[in-house]
């Protein structure tokens, strides 16, 4: 979190002192800027033999390279991937900490146990998703409307929008990523306690979906029971209740988000 938290804060520092002031943050358009006659900096997309790759980064004294994956579809994945080789340009080959990067899902993935890459991913977020920009863009609550939006005007992934946002705010909440009812990974907030069980949709669950290709981003949640989603026990605690709110998107894939508050915990003297 705190390689996180640096990256996060190196990228909000340059924006501002580049004079980004509106959104969403271009990386190319940043490339260029950083880019000097003492340091010039390259972005270019090109055609990867392997697609396990999406991104490169490699310099030296005098300038960098970027090299994106043109096969990469989807923008929000697109844009984190060259904010992330930009992140790596500026904290590690300038200051010549390191001088060349491979990276694929595995690095761009935030749970990967590398400081350098914690940094570039925390720089990636806070590139694309500076605070100073999106705090005015919606009330700060987690939901799929306020996500959606600013996933849409920053080019960001929902994903890549959840993790900067529950990073802003408070309240405890997590990620729940499935494809075609399997589950596939689990991203929560520094303050949710509870464990998830690495179950498919039930077929409840699978019900209260929200098609988004269809209907708009919900921004209210319904009330489930907690051991339908979690290990309801934790640190002395029991979890009665939870919120939750599922969308479905393109391929198979169904995000939900999770969160609770002090109404969905059981009171001290119930006995469980």
């Amino acid at each position: 979190m705190i390689e996180e938290q640096k990256g996060t804060a190196e990228a909000e520092s340059l924006l501002e002192d580049l004079g980004f002031d509106s959104l969403p943050i271009v990386p190319s358009e940043v490339a260029g800027s950083i880019s000097s006659d003492d340091f010039k900096v390259v972005m270019e997309a090109k055609d990867f033999e392997s697609d396990r790759i999406l991104g490169k980064a490699e310099g030296n004294s005098r300038g960098a390279l970027i090299y994106l994956n043109s096969n990469i579809s989807d923008i929000g994945r697109f844009n984190f991937t060259a904010a992330h080789e930009i992140g790596h340009v500026c904290m590690h080959i300038m200051p010549q900490r390191k001088m060349f990067f491979e990276c694929g899902t595995k690095e761009l993935n935030n749970p990967f146990n590398d400081p350098i890459e914690k940094e570039a991913n925390g720089f990636a977020s806070g590139l694309l998703l500076p605070k100073y920009l999106i705090s005015k863009l919606t009330d700060g609550e987690i939901h799929w409307e306020n996500i959606n939006k600013i996933s849409n005007l920053c080019k960001s992934s929902l994903e890549a929008t959840y993790r900067r946002m529950c990073v802003l705010d408070k309240n405890p909440s997590a990620l729940i990523i499935h494809e075609n009812g399997k589950f596939r990974r689990f991203v929560p907030s520094s303050n949710f306690d509870f464990y998830i069980e690495n179950s498919p949709l039930s077929t409840e669950q699978q019900d209260l979906c929200v098609d988004v290709k269809i209907d708009n981003y919900p921004a209210d949640f319904d009330t489930m029971d907690a051991s339908d989603w979690v290990n309801p026990y934790s640190k002395g605690a029991k979890l009665e209740s939870i919120y939750s709110s599922t969308i479905a998107l393109n391929d198979g894939f169904t995000y939900t988000i999770l969160t609770y508050d002090d109404d969905c915990i059981a009171d001290e003297s119930d006995d469980y």
